[in-house]
């Protein structure tokens, strides 16, 4: 039996993981002029201090922040302890931080094929586990976990990108399985090729792409809903680029380069 409380969400505290660049800073961001106080996560204190200060000189939201690498489970233990002191319980929390690594799966090397599984899926379940409890206690809290169309595809010289990315797809539905009696809601949020630092470009190198702002307005717009809906997977695309392996027939669409 469901034990889902009606009454609106109670915390204002949504966590970000790897939010100190690309589509966690945009969702930090968004999040702050929606008015709510976020935990910050990300390997890099400095650019996370950054991303603070910058939310805090334009709001009145609370930020707190932890460098912490989500891929060791005890450092997550640390920055939980650490950055959700005193908090009771999370309105949210957007699973983001990964990366990429493109390699034949005869070149690719062992430590490669860890680093990659470690951030993508290892990290998601260290997050997952740790914030749990907190989510449990918000009415309606959201997790939202940043997939995607890799999570469907196999490429080649992504091996280790799709396997874990297929993961985590099955970890977030584990996750919806086992805190949907709460009312926590999870979504999938499963977007193409995004104009963003993933390995090593620069926002600007793909601009037929989605832009991070775009994602992040999204995710903005999920923790909008109303706390009983749930939406369970949303795939997006820029119309001026693929999704997956399907090669659509692409069209300036005035208003929209």
């Amino acid at each position: 039996m469901m034990r889902v409380q009606t009454a609106p969400a109670t915390s204002h505290w949504v966590l970000v993981t790897g939010a100190s660049r690309g589509i966690g800073r945009a969702t930090a961001l968004a999040l702050a002029s929606a008015g709510y106080d976020l935990i910050l996560w990300a390997r890099t204190g400095t650019d996370l201090a950054a991303v603070a200060q910058g939310i805090t000189q334009h709001s009145a939201v609370e930020v707190r922040i932890a460098a912490v690498d989500v891929a060791d489970a005890d450092a997550v233990d640390r920055a939980v302890k650490d950055s959700l002191h005193g908090i009771e319980s999370l309105r949210g929390a957007v699973v983001n931080a990964g990366g990429g690594i493109w390699s034949s799966l005869e070149k690719m090397a062992p430590s490669q094929w860890r680093e990659v599984l470690g951030a993508n899926l290892d990290g998601a379940f260290h997050t997952l586990r740790a914030v749990g409890p907190y989510l449990r206690q918000a009415n309606g809290a959201q997790i939202i976990g940043l997939a995607s169309d890799s999570s469907y595809n196999s490429f080649a010289q992504r091996g280790a990108y799709c396997a874990s990315k297929a993961g985590f797809l099955s970890l977030l539905e584990t996750a919806r399985r086992e805190l949907r009696e709460d009312g926590v809601r999870v979504t999938a949020l499963v977007p193409s090729r995004v104009d963003t630092y993933f390995r090593g470009k620069q926002p600007g190198s793909r601009p037929e792409a989605l832009s991070m702002d775009e994602v992040a307005d999204v995710v903005k717009m999920l923790f909008a809903m109303p706390t009983r809906v749930e939406v369970r997977e949303l795939q997006l695309a820029s119309i001026h680029s693929s999704f997956g392996m399907f090669p659509e027939v692409f069209t300036e669409v005035p208003g929209n380069a």
